[in-house]
């Protein structure tokens, strides 16, 4: 088979840059796609009580204007997010509702907290998005841990378990496993503000995994499933050889719309760049366990002024999610990844301990209790991202730079809103107007 431009994952980046060049006039393009379903790392889950829930990407801020405005061209409208409330920390079995801005009066560990998190949010704006590694001492920033610079600039215990557990609640990983300066990068990708406070605003009618949906809809057999892409060869030359269970294809241009960590599982012929294996070889992946709990009410909403717990004690964060109308309770727990290693029904045994001590006794008895590990995921392995020290300075430029045919696709190769569903449609289409230059 023969196209001029094929399209490796059929995950929302890649299906976005398959929409895109059919908008810019593509027609002969292909999206091969390891799974039986479109979405990558979104998908919607049928509850028996009827209704969906989403185990994978879920939120949308207002800020996201790309997935916006994709989703408004597929015909999908927006809904509340989750229920309002500030966000309680738990530490040392004592529950804390961080200060935006502390006063003197204040407890030394909200001072403590604030200092440390200004002079973050200051650092994060001497990070280039689009080159982190151009950074003012770049070097430096990227040879540390996370973890490492939250204990140098913190001074007490719970200002230290806070600022972990911020890292956390957006990462999902070990603060002392990720670069410094990659999370600076990551976190001015988003917009401090938008990344702490409006993220998780609205959720889409139908789910995130609609926009995919509708767009493997409108692409027809332009999309086919079941078809793992094994090797590529050719990227060097004039035309690239794809080899997958579908059959050979042949491409003038390429888009690999994967996590850089499952490109380790492609055979590439002749072998890709050095600085592009040393990328993909040395990528991390982070992800919770999603756990969904499901009621016939909200019956904790009367109770309590908030939705949303986590607890650092335990590494687990629950966030009601409920419908605004009221017609059912949903409460989702985002476990750590080291609840990976237990197995399901002692995970199970842990979530319900946690909400029944959170929302109350009557969070023991659910309707439906649905569990999705994404680190167990064949053709993903991981749904979070991030970068150790050292790598991001070493060889961060291979990034956004293609090699040879190839191009890259994804989350991770955005330079707006990294991790996110925004991420991943922007970087599908800047891959495709790329293509499109070069046809």
């Amino acid at each position: 088979m023969d196209v001029n431009v094929a399209i490796v994952g059929a995950g929302i980046s890649g299906l976005s840059a398959a929409w895109e060049l059919h908008k810019l006039g593509i027609e002969s393009l292909v999206v091969l796609e390891a799974n039986s379903r479109v979405g990558g790392r979104t998908l919607n889950y049928p509850l028996k009580s009827g209704g969906y829930v989403e185990q994978g990407g879920t939120w949308v801020g207002p800020t996201q204007t790309a997935l916006l405005a994709l989703a408004e061209e597929m015909g999908i409208t927006t809904k509340r997010g989750k229920f309002e409330g500030q966000t309680l920390y738990g530490f040392r079995q004592k529950w804390t509702m961080l200060e935006a801005s502390p006063t003197f009066e204040s407890e030394i560990a909200q001072q403590d907290f604030a200092r440390a998190m200004a002079k973050f949010e200051a650092l994060c704006l001497t990070v280039p998005v689009k080159t982190p590694w151009k950074s003012p001492d770049a070097e430096a920033l990227d040879s540390i841990a996370m973890g490492a610079w939250i204990e140098q600039n913190t001074t007490t215990d719970e200002a230290k378990a806070w600022f972990e557990g911020c890292v956390r609640q957006i990462l999902s990983g070990d603060p002392n496993q990720v670069s410094f300066l990659w999370m600076l990068h990551f976190v001015h990708t988003a917009g401090f503000y938008d990344l702490l406070e409006t993220a998780e605003e609205f959720c889409l009618v139908g789910g995130t995994q609609q926009i995919s949906l509708n767009i493997a809809e409108r692409l027809g057999n332009r999309v086919v499933l079941n078809a793992p892409v094994t090797e590529i060869s050719g990227y060097d030359g004039s035309v690239v050889q794809l080899i997958s269970e579908y059959g050979v294809i042949r491409a003038q241009q390429v888009i690999v719309a994967m996590m850089p960590k499952s490109i380790a599982g492609l055979k590439f012929h002749p072998p890709l760049p050095p600085i592009h294996r040393q990328l993909i070889e040395g990528w991390k992946t982070m992800s919770w366990i999603k756990i969904h709990a499901v009621y016939e009410q909200p019956f904790w909403q009367e109770k309590i002024s908030t939705g949303h717990f986590l607890s650092i004690d335990t590494k687990i964060e629950a966030i009601d999610i409920s419908p605004e109308n009221g017609s059912k309770g949903v409460i989702v727990g985002l476990l750590a990844p080291d609840y990976s290693k237990l197995p399901e029904s002692e995970r199970k045994e842990i979530f319900l301990a946690f909400l029944r001590q959170t929302f109350g006794e009557a969070a023991q008895q659910p309707l439906e209790l649905v569990q999705f590990d994404w680190n167990d995921q064949p053709w993903i392995g991981g749904c979070i991202s991030a970068l150790p020290p050292g790598l991001l300075t070493t060889v961060g430029s291979a990034l956004n730079s293609p090699a040879g045919r190839i191009h890259w696709a994804g989350t991770e190769r955005s330079s707006i809103w990294v991790n996110y569903i925004e991420g991943a449609i922007r970087a599908g289409q800047k891959a495709a107007r790329d293509v499109v230059a070069l046809l």
